[in-house]
């Protein structure tokens, strides 16, 4: 069978390329969940969106992009308040 089409996890590395600069336990527990790039990508972006922030929730994250977007939300509260 071939499993060069099956998405692989992110690394510490391609999240805090997504990310940028977190605590190393915020990268362990992303890790944890075993999200691909591209749903690291997806709970950043959501957490930047101004959609959001006008909580004009029309769309919503599921499974592991929401799991992600949960501890960034902890662990960027100044994103979330409009800061950097």
């Amino acid at each position: 069978m071939n499993q060069t089409n099956v998405p692989q996890p992110a690394t510490a590395s391609e999240i805090r390329d997504i990310v940028g600069r977190v605590e190393d336990d915020v990268v362990a527990q992303i890790l944890d969940i075993g999200p691909t790039s591209a749903e690291v990508l997806d709970a950043c972006t959501w957490l930047r969106s101004d959609e959001r922030r006008q909580q004009r929730l029309d769309h919503e994250l599921h499974g592991r992009a929401a799991r992600v977007l949960a501890i960034l939300e902890v662990a960027l509260p100044d994103i979330e308040d409009g800061g950097p």
